[in-house]
């Protein structure tokens, strides 16, 4: 059986935030991007503090990110769907 897992990895130098969490695990791709995309609003809200530059995303994909203009690695959030296999 497979499953669709929605991950965000975000990561604030400045604060000192650093995480990686599960945010779900789903039985279809549908209802994971659904996840993902109400995540992305909330997640752009989180965001408003800077100038922003982001994937662009187009339905279907599986993965998205957001970061501060000129300074991805020292500040942003990405989301990404895995598909996982269930062993028996």
């Amino acid at each position: 059986m497979e499953i669709f897992v929605l991950v965000c990895e975000y990561t604030n130098v400045d604060s000192g935030d650093f995480d990686t969490n599960v945010i779900g695990a789903y039985r279809t791709f549908g209802q994971a991007q659904e996840e993902m995309e109400k995540q992305m609003v909330e997640i752009r809200k989180d965001y408003d503090y800077c100038d922003t530059e982001e994937d662009n995303y187009v339905e279907g994909d599986m993965g998205w990110s957001i970061w501060e203009k000129e300074g991805y690695a020292y500040n942003h959030c990405l989301l990404t769907i895995q598909s996982v296999e269930l062993g028996e």
